[in-house]
C-alpha cells in the first residue's frame, strides 16, 4: 500500500500494529512516528492542491 494514499491505513500503520503484535513496542513506536510524518506530507500536499488551484 502506498503511504500517500488517505484511503485507509498505510502501510506504517500496518507495521505499528505488527510490531505490537509481535510484542516490539519500541519498533511500533518508530513505525508510529513515520505514520504521522506520512499523514503531515499528505496534509502538505493537500494544501499545496488547493493553493494552486
Amino acid at each position: 500500500m502506498n503511504d500517500n494514499v488517505m484511503v485507509g491505513p498505510g502501510a506504517h500503520e500496518d507495521s505499528a500494529l505488527n510490531a505490537l503484535a509481535d510484542k516490539r513496542p519500541e519498533e511500533a513506536q518508530v513505525w508510529a512516528i513515520l505514520a504521522l510524518a506520512s499523514a503531515v506530507n499528505r496534509l502538505a500536499e493537500a494544501q499545496e492542491a488547493i493553493a494552486n488551484s
